[in-house]
């Protein structure tokens, strides 16, 4: 089977000792989508893939394919995201951020919003314009918008209309009218899936959820709704991926 080179940039998601001296990178690529990469002697401190292979690096990567093996060929670092290590809640965001994504990545198949999402919320854990919450919360919502689970957020779902919306099912991904949420359940019955949305809430999720927006984490809303909107996006992302992530557990054991 003959061998092909390939040329793209990309963001190692995550970087995996192997052996003595090896590391298995896995990269979101804007060609390519997520692939597997092997790094011979990425661990040693004399090789010259060692600072491309680490977690976060950016650049571009050239590697060698034989069927579905790839092997690192050459590598050039744009970006390291190095502050992101600057304190314990910033790296543990950001490794939660990195598995997210990386769950929503496919094999082989380009996604270069998720790419270019995911490079903005590193970008912006290496400042600190906004606090690690706020920053947090507007990824969840915008990836879960990105991987296709975007919320209806413009009409009820149960009845159509569009005024008076004021929970959202985030199992359904749809918001609810107060009518029809006193009509379907008891104060006693009302499941954990819905979720109470506020007026300034549910305008940030449409802000964050609209293509195109050139800063979706340009917004301020006051405490109490950041507080709602982070709830409602990590349980929302969640819900709609249907799964658990360990570096978001180990983001709430550190951030406080």
């Amino acid at each position: 089977m003959a061998s092909l080179d390939a040329k793209c940039k990309g963001l190692v998601l995550r970087s995996t000792d192997v052996g003595d001296n090896d590391k298995l990178l896995t990269i979101l690529t804007d060609e390519y989508g997520k692939i597997t990469v092997s790094a011979k002697g990425a661990r040693s401190l004399k090789s010259r893939f060692m600072p491309v292979s680490q977690q976060f690096a950016y650049g571009e990567f050239t590697f060698t394919a034989r069927g579905d093996f790839k092997w690192l060929k050459d590598a050039t670092l744009a970006e390291s995201f190095f502050s992101v290590r600057r304190d314990l809640p910033c790296l543990a965001l950001a490794c939660y951020v990195a598995s997210v994504t990386e769950q929503l990545a496919l094999e082989n198949q380009p996604d270069r919003e998720l790419l270019r999402l995911t490079l903005n919320t590193l970008y912006m854990l290496c400042g600190d314009k906004y606090p690690l919450d706020h920053i947090k919360a507007v990824y969840e919502m915008a990836a879960a918008s990105v991987g296709g689970f975007t919320p209806e957020t413009d009409y009820c779902g149960n009845c159509g209309k569009s005024e008076g919306l004021s929970y959202m099912d985030i199992v359904g991904g749809v918001c609810l009218c107060r009518e029809c949420v006193k009509s379907l359940f008891s104060a006693t019955e009302m499941p954990v899936t819905v979720m109470p949305i506020s007026p300034e809430v549910l305008d940030a999720v449409r802000y964050v959820c609209t293509p195109d927006v050139k800063n979706i984490f340009s917004f301020k809303i006051p405490q109490h709704e950041a507080e709602e909107l982070s709830d409602l996006s990590e349980k929302y992302l969640l819900a709609q991926l249907d799964c658990g992530f360990k570096t978001l557990s180990f983001y709430h054991e550190v951030k406080n």
